[in-house]
């Protein structure tokens, strides 16, 4: 009898017979075990304590256990009780179906019959506990996967039989709209008959299929999305449904365009300047642009990338939380592992050519501190959007705000600088997104100036920094972060700032971190 985790309450008037099954119960080993000399003391114990199991003698004084039975089915209708009685009357019998009373037991007491009808309910408390919990944790997982991603689900014929709001508010649609329509009324005609052929292929061979699909709105709009679409077989392995879980990459899409654009603006122009350039410095100044070159592309390069790496992170954390009877998890979890290993791979090498690019001989120019962080909150916003709220002089940030709203003039590498922005920004958001719930977390930006210096202040409520790291934070190839990282953002970030003649104070402050930023107001020579 599994009865550790069941508490059961024991009403009886007979001292003999209370003790002799008190004794009973005692070695069965139930987690609590309430006993009562009558029916009045039963049902407030009952109120008091909520057992899961009440076992009760029919004829007692002040209240019988019929009309304490019927109290606590009027509470509770799924308590099981379990009447001991030495009446076989119809009346009491009849009485007993009306009050829904689960068991009779009849005296003389049969401890076998008991531990048998004790164990049976024992076990079906046990069953519901279970199918309780796990409803609960699939209900879940259903939220997490709805807040995170756009979800759909088809039958076998391609027919949509399931959107959540996020699709909805993707494609334009309404639920109705979609429901009992085939997939391909979001079909935008530039995609390739192949690409769809490949998808059908791989899913109808009960793989999981990725990858990004052009899309069209119910307005005609375009829209770009990544899909992962996981078949769901049945107990004979045969399809039952498609699930798809997809996040729209519009603003990342055209990113890569405008990246596209730039790489190719950068590499026409420094050919032609190559061209002209006869004297005898001319390896030099090529060695000059090729790092420029590279510091720029590095820089467009790693916020796309950021974004589609803290996606597919926060991805394979769903996939984990899986239960493990869903054949497809390992599946996910290999393919999943595959993408990040790649993505890890470009991210090293981006941040290397970063670290590499940064030596510079750009000289200073005067520039707008504020508008180079409207400019570095821009390139970061595809990550912020799904972790925290941002505010910059105690204004919500939203794409598009005026950079000369403030003015803020020093000496400055813009673009040096603005990749110290997006390092400390980042990093805010790596630790904000394991804290609290969306709503909770903040980055707070605030600017000020005094006569000598620019001051930018990057507060966030993340929990703050070890104070073991704080004496090393700077020193390359250190890093706390749970997803890992290769720990030279802020090395980098710390070069870059000296070398304008500035510092960066790092410290704890209420349940955050503290990052301020001194850049000077007048050019200072770089301190080696």
């Amino acid at each position: 009898m599994n009865s550790k985790e069941i508490s059961i309450l024991f009403v009886e008037d007979d001292e003999e017979v209370r003790v002799e099954i008190s004794n009973f119960l005692e070695k069965q080993s139930f987690k609590n075990i309430y006993i009562a000399k009558d029916g009045r003391e039963g049902l407030k114990k009952y109120y008091k304590y909520k057992p899961d199991i009440v076992l009760t003698d029919l004829t007692m004084p002040i209240l019988n256990g019929l009309e304490m039975s019927r109290e606590i089915k009027k509470s509770d209708v799924t308590t099981p009780i379990l009447l001991i009685t030495s009446h076989f009357e119809r009346e009491i019998t009849e009485t007993i179906v009306d009050i829904g009373i689960d068991a009779s037991l009849f005296k003389p007491i049969s401890f076998s019959r008991l531990e048998k009808i004790l164990d049976k309910y024992i076990n079906r408390i046990l069953q519901q506990r279970k199918f309780q919990k796990e409803h609960k944790l699939l209900e879940e997982y259903k939220g997490a996967i709805d807040v995170s991603a756009s979800v759909t689900k088809t039958d076998i014929h391609g027919v949509i039989t399931y959107v959540n709001d996020a699709f909805c508010s993707m494609s334009g649609y309404s639920r109705e709209e979609l429901i009992g329509r085939k997939h391909n009324i979001v079909k935008h005609p530039d995609t390739e008959i192949s690409t769809y052929m490949d998808m059908w292929k791989t899913i109808i061979n009960k793989k999981v299929w990725q990858g990004r699909i052009k899309n069209l709105k119910k307005s005609g709009e375009t829209f770009y999305e990544y899909s992962v679409i996981v078949p769901i077989l049945n107990e004979e392995n045969e399809i039952e449904e498609f699930i798809a879980l997809r996040q729209d990459i519009t603003d990342l899409f055209n990113q890569e365009q405008y990246l596209k654009k730039r790489i190719k603006e950068e590499v026409n122009k420094n050919l032609k300047h190559h061209r002209e350039r006869e004297d005898a410095r001319l390896l030099e100044e090529k060695f000059s642009t090729i790092g420029k070159m590279a510091a720029g592309i590095t820089h467009e390069i790693n916020t796309p990338l950021t974004y589609v790496r803290g996606n597919l992170e926060m991805m394979i954390q769903d996939i984990n939380k899986l239960d493990e009877s869903i054949k497809q998890k390992v599946y996910l979890q290999e393919d999943s592992k595959t993408i990040l290993d790649g993505v890890n791979r470009i991210a090293s090498i981006v941040e290397s050519m970063r670290e590499m690019a940064s030596q510079t001989n750009e000289l200073p120019q005067p520039g707008n501190i504020y508008s180079s962080l409207i400019t570095a909150l821009t390139l970061s916003n595809n990550k912020a959007k799904f972790i925290s709220n941002i505010f910059i002089q105690d204004e919500l940030f939203k794409i598009g705000m005026d950079k000369d709203s403030y003015s803020f003039m020093a000496p400055i590498q813009k673009q040096r600088i603005e990749q110290v922005f997006i390092i400390i920004i980042n990093n805010a958001l790596d630790v904000l997104k394991l804290t609290k719930n969306f709503e909770e977390r903040f980055l707070k930006i605030i600017i000020k100036e005094s006569d000598t210096f620019i001051l930018v202040s990057f507060q966030d409520n993340g929990g703050g920094i070890d104070e073991a790291m704080l004496s090393k934070i700077f020193a390359p190839f250190q890093s706390n972060k749970e997803e890992g990282g290769m720990g030279i953002g802020l090395n980098v970030a710390k070069r870059i700032v000296d070398d304008h003649g500035g510092k960066i104070n790092p410290s704890n402050f209420e349940d955050g971190a503290l990052f301020q930023v001194y850049l000077p107001k007048n050019i200072h020579k770089s301190k080696k």
